[in-house]
């Protein structure tokens, strides 16, 4: 049986699940920002682990509060095994390949997209203490660990003027999740930048079909 959203008051509401804290932080600081066109209601979920995140996902997809919910997260390390887990249970849950459609990556990590907002970088590992150096460097915040106090003045960093900066530096990368460094959000930000509803449309129609 095709599994379909019920019908929502406003047709331009999404929701974001995000694998953890600095995604969810992130995703948060770009709202504050106002950086997406206000036409498209931007909302966001924690789901504090990759591994949680399609629970979140078909729990949220089945009460129907969202015209669209889509999943940002790491591709975690080769072999992505925990992200290809997620992509297949998304798939499941919707019988095709929805998740090539609403599953948006960072590879290695979601730092690799924030810190492109203030320099072209290349990071090769998640790992906190590889990364620390060039988070320094960039922001001024040292032995960065993720800690609730060091997400917060990292994403005080961002800005509405440094957004276009972190778009044309990710726009230089591969699209696949088995690219170090890459990246597909730019697919979702330039829907938001634009208020694209035909996009949230059209993404129904793939996600739905059988």
């Amino acid at each position: 049986m095709k599994r379909k959203l019920p019908p929502i008051k406003s047709q331009n509401r999404i929701l974001i699940v995000c694998e953890g804290y600095e995604e969810n932080d992130y995703i948060q600081r770009l709202k504050q920002c106002e950086v997406w066109d206000k036409s498209i209601s931007v909302e966001f979920a924690n789901a504090k682990s990759i591994d949680n995140i399609s629970a979140l996902y078909s729990y949220e997809y089945s009460l129907g509060n969202y015209n669209l919910i889509v999943v940002f997260c790491d591709t975690e390390k080769y072999p992505y095994k925990q992200f290809r887990a997620l992509k297949k249970k998304i798939n499941d849950f919707h019988g095709n390949r929805a998740a090539d459609h609403i599953v948006f990556f960072a590879n290695p990590c979601t730092l690799q997209i924030v810190l492109s907002h203030f320099e072209k970088v290349r990071l090769t590992t998640s790992g906190k203490a590889d990364n620390a150096p060039i988070i320094k460097k960039l922001t001024g915040i040292e032995d960065y660990r993720a800690t609730e106090s060091q997400r917060s003045a990292l994403m005080k960093k961002i800005t509405a003027e440094n957004y276009a900066t972190m778009e044309k530096n990710i726009s230089e990368l591969n699209d696949t999740y088995t690219s170090i460094p890459g990246s597909n959000v730019l697919e979702l930000f330039y829907s938001l930048d634009n208020g694209n509803k035909a996009w949230i449309k059209e993404t129904n129609k793939k996600i739905e079909k059988r």
